[in-house]
């Protein structure tokens, strides 16, 4: 080692060697503190990101252990991540075993990336679907499987409300094929019957005698009016269904609304010498959609008089079950009935004498798959369409229609509406 003393000139320049390396020295210390903090931020953002999604990121090892969970999957499931971290995946998988998993296993070896639908279960004991997205990961020398886990439960409520409309409009169009059957049957059998007659009486008028011939009018009448019936219940029907008839509801004088349905069934009335007595207070007001209120009443009073024997008594008033009189404790109520409590709403009912209903005629009114119509006291005929129109008319007014009867005593219909006041 040389003892000679260092010039100043070669001092000066040691010096600004050193310091020159020391200023390398703190840039490349800069360097690092930077990029070391880059990437803790890097690090940092990424686990807020994982931690902030609302789907659940699990790692689970080849044996089922979870071995890294984010945020969401302690809400979702109802577990700190401690208790998830000595957990398996089997503790919340009620469908899964461990054989079950070895097999799952080998295939996400095998196919890496793939999804699967399960059935999850929280810490309280709640499940839930899931759809779980697998992928296979590598990470220090093990695999792992890192999965996406979803809840599914409003995307299984949609499918099963879509499952579930698509059968009703199977059941449906069913229904209706059914109900086009019945009344092509009886269309066919009146007008096939007309048809024949109006032959007979233009090929041999002559050789008639007067009883024949008003017997063979009689019966004409007879089918020409269950023709038109059939005819304006149908069409009422159909309009009803594509929504042609628009509900209108408006204050109506009931008791005006039953005296014009009265005229209008008077002659068949008549005939029977059958009574309708309109039991409605006269200044009482109802909020109803006219067309419907009186298509339904029209079809209640003409079943009561078809189902009525001579001499008796049809009846249209207000009241409940209990108030009607000569309505016997056994009668038979309508399983289907919701009836209301709102002091706004009044009950109404159309009361016969008739011939009443055995247990089973019940059990297929208001269907339009079944033939749920009889033959009146005078034969006459019919298809149970107006029921069917009662029905879909009063749901159009939140109401319900339902039946009390009893064989050979009679029938009476009830059903509800709003009462209007001036306060309404």
């Amino acid at each position: 080692m040389s003892t000679v003393p260092k010039t100043y000139e070669i001092l000066l320049a040691d010096l600004k060697r050193l310091e020159e390396e020391n200023q390398m020295l703190k840039q490349s210390l800069k360097n690092a503190t930077s990029n070391h903090s880059n990437l803790i931020d890097a690090l940092q953002f990424t686990q807020f990101s994982i931690d902030t999604i609302s789907e659940a990121i699990v790692w689970t090892d080849e044996d089922g252990n979870y071995v890294f969970v984010n945020e969401a999957t302690c809400r979702n499931y109802g577990y700190t991540k401690e208790e998830l971290l000595s957990m398996q995946m089997f503790q919340v998988d009620p469908l899964f075993t461990v054989e079950m998993w070895k097999a799952h296993w080998q295939e996400i070896l095998e196919r890496k990336s793939f999804s699967i639908e399960t059935v999850n279960r929280r810490k309280d004991g709640t499940s839930f679907p899931i759809e779980v997205t697998v992928n296979l990961v590598e990470y220090g020398g093990k695999q792992y499987n890192c999965a996406i886990v979803r809840n599914i439960t409003e995307r299984k409520l949609a499918e099963n409300n879509l499952k579930q409309s698509a059968i009703r409009l199977a059941e449906l169009n069913s229904t209706k094929d059914k109900f086009f059957s019945i009344i092509a049957h009886d269309l066919r059998g009146p007008l096939g019957t007309q048809k024949e007659f109006i032959k007979i009486l233009s090929e041999k008028d002559s050789s008639f005698s007067n009883t024949e011939r008003t017997s063979y009018l009689k019966m004409l009448e007879d089918s020409s009016d269950l023709v038109y019936s059939l005819l304006e219940n149908l069409l009422d029907w159909a309009r009803s269904q594509t929504g042609a008839i628009q509900f209108q509801p408006n204050p109506i004088l009931f008791y005006d609304l039953v005296q014009r349905v009265i005229g209008l069934l008077s002659l068949s009335a008549n005939k029977k010498m059958v009574t309708i007595n309109n039991k409605i207070p006269k200044d009482l007001e109802i909020v109803a959609d006219s067309f419907m209120i009186e298509t339904v009443i029209r079809n209640l009073v003409s079943n009561a008089i078809k189902y009525s024997n001579g001499g008796k008594e049809v009846t249209i008033g207000i009241g409940s079950p209990e108030s009607v009189p000569n309505i016997d404790s056994k009668l038979k109520r309508n399983p289907n009935l919701k009836t209301k409590k709102d002091p706004k709403t009044m009950t109404f009912f159309v009361k016969d004498e008739g011939v009443g209903m055995k247990e089973e005629q019940i059990q297929n009114l208001f269907r339009l798959d079944r033939k749920s119509s009889t033959l009146g006291t005078n034969q006459e005929a019919g298809t149970g369409l107006g029921l069917i129109l009662c029905k879909e008319f009063l749901e159009r007014h939140d109401s319900s229609i339902w039946i009390e009867t009893e064989l050979d005593l009679g029938s009476t219909f009830f059903f509800q509406l709003v009462q209007h006041t001036k306060n309404n």
